[in-house]
Formats: C-alpha cells, sequence, structure tokens
C-alpha cells in the first residue's frame, strides 16, 4: 500500500508545479546598464526581446516558464538575433552568444513594491535586477499575491 504514495506524491508534486506555470499573465520591463528587457509570458510561454540600447543590437529569446516557489526557471527554446549591433564593446551579443549553450536559466524573485520585482541571478555571474512587472508571476501569485517586505526601518523610542 505504501509503495504508490510516493509515486503519486511524486505525481502530484510535478502536476501542482505544471499548473502552477500555466499561470503566469504578466508584462515585464527591465532597464539594467544600457539594456533593455521587455518580457510578455502567457500560461507558460515567455518571450523577452532585449535591446542594446549602446549598439542597437537586439534579440529575441523565448522560452518556457516553470515556477516554483520565488524560483523562475526558464527552459530556452530559441535565441534568436533580430538586429546587429554596431561598435566594439557588444555586451548583449556576446551575453547572448556565450548563453546559447544553456538550455536552463534560473531566477529568483520577490516583490519590491506594489509595481516592481527583483530578479536575483547567480550564474554566469552575481547580479540583481530590478524591473516592472504587470500581473501575476504564476497561479499562486494570483490567487495568493507575494507582499512585498516592510522596508521601514524599525523605530526605537527615543531616549
Amino acid at each position: 500500500m505504501l509503495l504508490w504514495l510516493l509515486p503519486l506524491a511524486a505525481l502530484l508534486t510535478v502536476a501542482f508545479v505544471i499548473v502552477n506555470s500555466l499561470g503566469c499573465n504578466y508584462e515585464l520591463r527591465i532597464n539594467h546598464r544600457n539594456l533593455s528587457y521587455y518580457g510578455v509570458c502567457r500560461f507558460g510561454d515567455v518571450t523577452f526581446l532585449e535591446s542594446d540600447q549602446q549598439t542597437g543590437s537586439q534579440w529575441s529569446v523565448s522560452a518556457y516558464q516553470i515556477s516554483v516557489a520565488n524560483q523562475l526557471i526558464f527552459l530556452i527554446r530559441e535565441r534568436r538575433q533580430l538586429r546587429d549591433g554596431v561598435g566594439n564593446v557588444q555586451l548583449l551579443d556576446d551575453y547572448n552568444h556565450t548563453q546559447r549553450q544553456y538550455l536552463l536559466v534560473n531566477y529568483a524573485w520577490m516583490p519590491v513594491d506594489d509595481g516592481r520585482i527583483a530578479l536575483f541571478q547567480v550564474s554566469p555571474h552575481h547580479d540583481v535586477w530590478v524591473g516592472k512587472r504587470d500581473g501575476p508571476i504564476d497561479l499562486m501569485d494570483a490567487l495568493f499575491p507575494r507582499r512585498p517586505p516592510d522596508w521601514q526601518p524599525e523605530r526605537t523610542p527615543a531616549q
């Protein structure tokens, strides 16, 4: 009898993650170090338009989003260069060319305030990006929105 409980629990967990991930319905805008990102996620399908404001380079990255707790995992389907950049230093082009070998990318996220979220990246280097978000990241975020932390310092009575 106990033999079927573990596979059943695993199946229910996978089903929950899939249904939760299909609940994404957001637009995300990030401006970070002269790079502009505009992303749309609908029903687990996400597409980002990435632009280098200095060189004019532009890329489209499409992926499936898997959302588990505060982690966003993207299964990359395609990285496509839409426009070549000009100049000697092309950060966006270099980044996308080196990232072509990775089909899995993940970020931790948390709300900063009612309209912005922070995304935390570990690889290829540690970084924090703050972006404007419209809509829920996943089904749980739609049903039970995560509240931003209380950024107000705790006040101590004057002595």
